[in-house]
């Protein structure tokens, strides 16, 4: 078959699409505001009855720094509660964002033996987020926000390294939509629930009960996968373990 010039121009036009498209999201992204940035998942790890978690920790992603507190706290060997802060900020200059998260959890946890376990938490969680355009008078746009989701993880527990994976299955949901950028009032109002899948790694190493703690997360909306958010999240921080049965 021969190929004319028609052929060999559709041909590179097809071929070139998905950087065309990929290059689109880069630019639609990064000049508007970010709506959702997840938090560091709580992987307590939990063992023991009164045994307890305490987690302080930085986190960033491709648009935002944050600040994050997490604890936990094992009320019998079976169950536990976690709760959990984030505090971020955008990283951009052209732009002012914040956003907040207060979540609080319970789950059950079990040994599968000595260097094993097993967690799954339900959890829900209140927070919000600000926006500010400083290139366009200031304009802005603010929302409320909760989510509901579960968070199983298998975790390898040693004396100075632990390893965890873990997965979040939650609903997000954005109430309260209001502000001066409307064509971004209405993008969040009709794009106002959302199913996310955000795997997990994270490792811990140091001494036996004050670690050092680095997440590496991936967030997929399942529901709008253009959806304006960031898509990854790296978090490190110091984890302390205090278990009255080692005592």
């Amino acid at each position: 078959m021969k190929l004319t010039n028609f052929n060999l121009d559709y041909a590179y036009l097809f071929s070139i699409k998905p950087i065309v498209l990929f290059l689109l999201v880069l630019f639609f992204t990064g000049c508007g505001p970010i709506y959702y940035v997840p938090n560091t998942q709580n992987v307590p790890i939990m063992k023991d009855k009164g045994q307890m978690n305490l987690f302080l920790g930085f986190n960033g992603s491709e648009f935002t720094d944050g600040f994050e507190l997490q604890g936990a706290y094992g009320l019998t060997d079976k169950w536990a509660l976690q709760l959990n802060a984030d505090w971020i900020k955008s990283s951009e200059t052209f732009s002012e964002g914040s956003g907040n998260l207060l979540e609080i959890g319970g789950g059950y946890y079990k040994k599968i033996s000595k260097s094993f376990v097993f967690e799954t938490y339900g959890f829900i969680g209140f927070g919000g987020l600000k926006y500010q355009d400083n290139s366009t008078d200031n304009l802005d746009v603010t929302a409320k926000l909760y989510r509901v989701g579960l968070q199983p993880s298998f975790s390898y527990s040693g004396k100075y390294f632990s390893s965890s994976l873990s997965s979040r299955l939650s609903s997000l949901h954005y109430t309260n939509v209001n502000g001066s950028l409307l064509y971004d009032v209405d993008y969040l109002k009709s794009n106002d629930s959302h199913w996310l899948l955000e795997p997990a790694l994270t490792l811990q190493g140091g001494f036996e009960d004050v670690k050092l703690q680095l997440q590496i997360q991936l967030c997929y909306n399942l529901t709008n996968p253009m959806f304006s958010q960031d898509y990854t999240l790296v978090s490190l921080g110091l984890k302390v373990n205090i278990d009255p049965k080692k005592k």
